[in-house]
């Protein structure tokens, strides 16, 4: 500390002052975080891939009665997926039952808030682990921005997904273990009881324990007995998602056994697709929106090299390496480790400055920074407030709007048919029958008839004298029709059928 003109005293105020500034500062963006991860909650319905709905919530439709068994995808007879989640499900449907609230697109908000909450947690002990141990205010401040806003994050933050609510487990895990420091028996077991809850969730998550452990007894220095404390944190859980899949499935079964013995010993999970070892490099570097996408790959290079103690990189290089060898790959399958990405941003920012000192500060980087934050804020604004999955509010229009015997014709498509039909979301009122034209449209009395399409020649045919109801992409928007986007873009309307249509002359 150096003395000024007033003093240490007119030095201490000063920083007091800048202190509480940027603690006000941190308020607002965590204010504005909060409300961020609530509205993308809200809109954010539907899913990122379509096992995040079969293996979810069909399953606890099963035990709730919405779906029945032969209609479940292959995992259940195998018995190999936790039970957790639909257990988690199934337990909120019988509480907002109670007061009347378990429609399936409310128990699907409260998850998605659920994930939102356990994600800005985890972000939350995040930043208070690291912030004091990051070099220099902007980085502290970057650490914070990637931390709440990053568009991908964000997105992946609402989902009740494996993927996301295990990797915030360990996020979690992993930076109590830094806040708390030095470590007391009591707190390797609580650690142990939060990785064994992540592993609960995703099985693959063994993976990071894979690095995990090795540092903490190599390069931490822990003792033998404080990662026994740990192991029987990690052994209790898994005891406890024993029970939990006893309940699910009806017999005592080992979900875990299962799936490495249908996906590897079985090689079931390469019936999916094979893809080469360096699959991830391309999809990271295509998705995350190029050139900015380097952002996400350069960083733990550099950690590698240069900081090769580092925890990061003892937790994250066995689970790509796994990742790398295992034939069938999907971008997801390394989503447990997003949680990391803005520490791993900023400490290779510090390793910059040390080593290339400036960079940070020529003109073309802040240029490059500056262009990052117009194309992440433009992309948010999208994840934030448009559904993951249009047709999930197909499925919400006429839940909510039509509890009577209701009837929905189609002739291409059938909205409620994915990879696998849709039970959960469909009211039992609800018959969804398939015609081959439009002369087998009837009016059945007493019920009211849909009809649905994503075919623009079907539409022509049945939109004259009957009520659209539903249309995933907005009128006003048709109005940007530059290039002719509209006449490319596939989406669903729904009408209610008042007047039966000419009789198809195809």
């Amino acid at each position: 500390m150096v003395r000024g003109e007033g003093g240490f005293l007119e030095y201490d105020y000063r920083y007091l002052y800048y202190l509480r500034f940027m603690l006000a500062q941190y308020k607002k963006i965590y204010l504005l975080a909060a409300i961020l991860f609530a509205v993308t909650a809200y809109f954010s319905a539907g899913f990122f891939q379509f096992d995040e709905h079969t293996q979810v919530m069909e399953f606890a439709g099963w035990k709730l009665g919405l779906t029945q068994e032969k209609d479940l995808s292959w995992e259940f007879a195998a018995q190999m997926r936790p039970a957790i989640q639909p257990f988690m499900l199934y337990v909120a449907h019988k509480v907002f039952g109670l007061v009347a609230m378990d429609s399936p697109f409310a128990m699907a908000f409260v998850l998605r808030l659920f994930s939102a909450a356990l994600s800005f947690l985890s972000i939350h002990l995040l930043i208070k682990a690291f912030i004091d141990k990051i070099q220099g205010e902007k980085l502290k401040m970057t650490f914070v921005l990637l931390s709440f806003f990053l568009w991908f994050a964000v997105f992946n933050s609402v989902r009740f997904s494996s993927e996301n609510i295990a990797g915030r487990l360990f996020v979690i895990a992993f930076a109590l273990f830094v806040i708390w420091k030095d470590l007391n028996r009591k707190q390797y077991f609580i650690l142990g009881l939060i990785l064994g809850l992540s592993f609960l969730f995703r099985y693959q998550n063994a993976f990071l324990f894979v690095g995990f452990v090795p540092w903490l007894f190599f390069i931490n220095k822990s003792k033998i007995g404080d990662i026994v404390l740990l192991a029987s944190g990690i052994l209790l859980l898994f005891g406890v998602g024993i029970v939990i899949d006893k309940w699910f499935y009806g017999e005592w079964v080992l979900s875990t056994w299962n799936y490495f013995d249908e996906n590897i010993l079985k090689e079931k999970m390469d019936g999916f697709g094979l893809s080469p070892w360096y699959y991830y490099f391309v999809q990271i570097f295509n998705k995350g929106i190029p050139p900015f996408s380097l952002l996400f790959i350069v960083p733990f290079l550099l950690l590698l090299i240069y900081r090769w103690k580092n925890p990061l990189v003892w937790i994250i290089l066995p689970f790509l390496l796994i990742h790398f060898y295992i034939g069938h790959k999907e971008l997801r399958f390394l989503f447990p480790v997003l949680g990391f990405l803005p520490l791993l941003a900023v400490e290779a920012g510090e390793i910059i400055n040390e080593k290339w000192q400036g960079i940070l500060q020529k003109k073309w980087f802040k240029v490059f920074v500056l262009l990052f934050w117009v194309q992440n804020g433009i992309f948010l604004c999208f994840v934030a407030f448009k559904a993951a999955d249009s047709q999930v509010t197909l499925y919400e229009k006429v839940y909510d709007n039509y509890s009577q015997p209701t009837v929905m014709y189609y002739i291409s498509n059938n909205p409620y048919s994915r990879a696998r039909d849709v039970f959960y979301y469909k009211r039992e009122n609800l018959r969804v029958q398939k015609i081959a034209s439009f002369d087998e449209l009837r009016l059945p009395k007493d019920t009211i008839v849909l009809f649905a399409t994503d075919n623009k020649e079907e539409e022509a045919l049945v939109k004259q004298n009957n009520e659209i109801v539903y249309n995933s992409l907005p009128e006003w928007l048709k109005s940007f029709n530059a290039f002719h986007w509209v006449d490319r873009t596939h989406f669903w309307r729904v009408y209610e059928i008042k007047n039966l249509p000419s009789p198809d002359k195809k």
